[in-house]
């Protein structure tokens, strides 16, 4: 199963990869803005899949750090922030500042850094998608949830259960002269919110 469940034409698959590619560069521009170093993210995928394909694009067995971000506003959702346990002390770093921790624990200063770097993310990529679904979104403050990724979708499923079976996934490669770090950007909408991604992207 994935985006071709959707029926997607080359011309929707372009379009969403050109919302994805917004989305990344108004992100990029934040980030640098606060650390004051370029930064760039690449976005090589950008697709629709089930909701239970999620542990597998992350790594089912793999420990990793999830931001979860509800959705308030016009079509209720969830934004899930992946990252690697390594890639997410990487991130962590580059934004205090502070050298890699060799004992791979995030610290609550490291917490804090990632709690906010998934609100510049949020709003970044939020503020994109909204011109083109021309609804209103509005993130509350992210939950840094450590734990395998089934878990965290279990955990996103509990939490609302008026969720549609598929995610928009937003594969972003953030890179830095010395650094670079692959996260999951999934929103997961409602099913009406759904709807409204998939119509965006008609021609």
């Amino acid at each position: 199963m994935g985006d071709n469940d959707f029926g997607l034409s080359d011309e929707r698959k372009d379009a969403l990869r050109e919302i994805g590619n917004i989305c990344a560069g108004n992100a990029a521009t934040a980030i640098s803005q606060l650390v004051n170093k370029k930064i760039e993210i690449n976005v090589p995928d950008v697709l629709f899949i089930p909701i239970e394909d999620v542990p597998k694009i992350v790594g089912e067995d793999a420990l990793v750090v999830g931001l979860a971000i509800r959705i308030l506003g016009d079509f209720p959702s969830f934004i899930l922030l992946v990252f690697s346990q390594k890639d997410a002390l990487e991130l962590a770093s580059l934004l205090t500042g502070k050298k890699l921790c060799e004992s791979m624990v995030i610290t609550e200063m490291e917490r804090s850094a990632l709690k906010e770097l998934g609100m510049i993310l949020a709003n970044a990529y939020l503020q994109t998608l909204a011109v083109f679904v021309n609804w209103g979104l509005v993130p509350t403050v992210p939950q840094i949830i450590e734990d395998m990724a089934e878990a965290l979708i279990d955990y996103i499923l509990i939490e609302i259960s008026d969720v549609s079976r598929y995610a928009l996934l937003i594969k972003s490669e953030f890179r830095e002269v010395s650094t670079k770090v692959t996260g999951h950007f999934f929103l997961i909408p409602n099913p009406e919110g759904l709807q409204v991604i998939l119509k965006a992207t008609e021609f």
